[in-house]
């Protein structure tokens, strides 16, 4: 599903530009976009998949991610995942993107988790 691979895409260029020689730490902040933008793609392919459809604006992903809850097709063991990831990722995609917020070495590793931790709920969820 090129949504997913885009995601994983998404995921290995943040883990790359975390893992640079650049001294620069405007590189964190770029991170952890790209990092959301993962996120948001593989939100996009379970939403395609079971909904036929994906978010128009990113806050609709957070909404979109809920109705897959409601109907069954996200495992419960998943469905922290809205307020964990989805949320946060929207809430902080502009402020990353277009506001250039400063972003700690930490902070960056910890987007890089929640997508890694996220696109394989989504593997898991598009196998089932």
């Amino acid at each position: 599903m090129r949504e997913l691979k885009e995601a994983e895409f998404w995921l290995e260029s943040a883990k790359n530009l975390m893992t640079s020689a650049s001294p620069n730490r405007e590189r964190y902040t770029v991170v952890v976009a790209q990092a959301i933008h993962s996120i948001i793609r593989a939100n996009d392919a379970l939403t395609l998949r079971f909904l036929k459809k994906r978010a128009m604006r990113h806050d609709d992903a957070i909404r979109l991610f809920r109705e897959l809850i409601s109907l069954n097709k996200i495992p419960s063991k998943f469905a922290d995942l809205g307020r964990t990831i989805i949320i946060p990722a929207v809430q902080t995609k502009s402020k990353a993107d277009y506001k250039g917020i400063e972003v700690s070495k930490a902070e960056a590793e910890r987007w890089i988790r929640k997508a890694q931790k996220f696109i394989e709920c989504v593997k898991e969820c598009l196998r089932a």
